[in-house]
């Protein structure tokens, strides 16, 4: 049975909730369309215009990114131009682009808890949470005959499910009132007189993206004319999302023997050490990417290293401060780990159905250093 472009990136979002998503970051199907039937799929770190004519080579339809081609919208899509060139190649080839980004990277089991887990820590845990605000509280007046019809609705079109858990939901029993008017159509009583309804108040969780067609389904479900329900935003994290992740090495080492263990893991460019080479580490928090924003949560959580890809010099200085030792990897050599999360995930969801090509052009921009030893 043939997969469709569409298909892929819901399979993608089932492990890396697009809810995860930073605001500012431009995530799934980019360029191309939903409908497009995929036979073969290209697997890439950066969707580049070389990486475009490869998946063309290849008779691939769609590339699967970790960075998107472009963030910002696009003012003109010309074929000469930056970022929008690419998405004229992709599109002139008829080949779909779909990214995953900061909501692979703070996903459950994605980005960051992978990149701890081929460094070779264990006893992994989230550093930090993400996705705050990206739930609501769904509550909606049920009468008693139609609950579980409205909940597995509800249910069905997203809304309940927290962790592992589905179909998560909580009722209270009261009672509601109402007085019909001329021209309503009430469910239970009749126009003009004040009516008592034995009710369930529902409540559910709901992701923002999904409350739309929980909405519609929920009504599609109640007898009632007219449903009252509340809206809550919630400032819940994503259960078990990972912003950065924290684990411990088997047996302590120096700072300087994990980053060669670590340049070797992740065939990295360079590693640069700040701090004490000969400092023994055992705890280690790991972000990929830029991640800067995490020394605070890496410190307080009893860190000895943060594992990172880049590093801005007034945040390597606030981290000698706080006498954490950093590693610093390369952008890319720690994104790099993105590309089999995702080959895994979409073997695990489609099998042969479709064939799934890792990229061989997709490399570090950086092809190699110049160092000198430290004094």
């Amino acid at each position: 049975m043939p997969v469709t472009s569409g298909e892929i990136v819901e399979a993608l979002f089932a492990h890396a909730p697009r809810e995860l998503a930073e605001p500012w970051d431009n995530i799934g199907l980019v360029v191309g369309d939903p409908r497009v039937r995929v036979r073969r799929a290209l697997l890439c770190v950066d969707a580049t215009e070389e990486i475009i004519a490869e998946a063309k080579r290849a008779r691939a339809r769609l590339v699967v990114a970790h960075h998107p081609p472009f963030v910002e919208p696009l003012k003109r899509a010309r074929a000469d131009e930056g970022e929008s060139a690419v998405a004229c190649a992709a599109a002139r080839a008829g080949i779909g682009i779909c990214a995953m980004h900061t909501n692979l990277d703070y996903a459950p089991a994605g980005l960051c808890v992978e990149l701890a887990r081929v460094v070779g820590l264990a006893d992994l845990r989230p550093l930090a949470a993400a996705g705050a605000s990206s739930l609501i509280k769904l509550a909606v007046f049920v009468p008693q005959d139609h609950l579980t019809a409205v909940r597995q609705a509800m249910a069905t079109a997203g809304a309940g499910r927290i962790g592992g858990y589905d179909e998560c939901s909580f009722g209270v029993e009261g009672v509601g009132t109402y007085r019909p008017l001329a021209g309503a159509r009430p469910y239970v009583g009749a126009v003009g007189r004040l009516e008592q309804a034995a009710e369930v108040r529902l409540e559910m969780v709901v992701p923002r993206t999904a409350l739309s067609r929980v909405l519609a389904a929920m009504e599609q479900a109640h007898p009632y004319e007219e449903v009252a329900c509340d809206l809550y935003a919630l400032a819940n994290p994503w259960p078990n999302s990972a912003r950065g992740a924290l684990g411990r090495l088997p047996r302590a080492t120096t700072l300087s023997a994990f980053g060669r263990r670590v340049r070797q893991a992740l065939d990295a460019t360079t590693v640069r050490i700040g701090g004490d080479a000969r400092r023994r580490i055992r705890t280690v928090a790991v972000a990929s990417g830029s991640g800067g924003s995490l020394i605070g949560e890496a410190a307080a959580a009893g860190a000895d290293a943060l594992l990172l890809g880049e590093l801005r010099h007034h945040d390597a200085l606030r981290a000698r401060a706080l006498g954490l030792g950093l590693i610093e990897a390369g952008h890319y050599a720690t994104e790099r780990p993105a590309v089999e999360l995702m080959r895994r995930w979409l073997e695990e969801a489609f099998g042969a159905r479709i064939e799934i090509i890792v990229s061989r052009l997709c490399g570090d921009p950086f092809a190699f250093a110049l160092s000198r030893p430290p004094a």
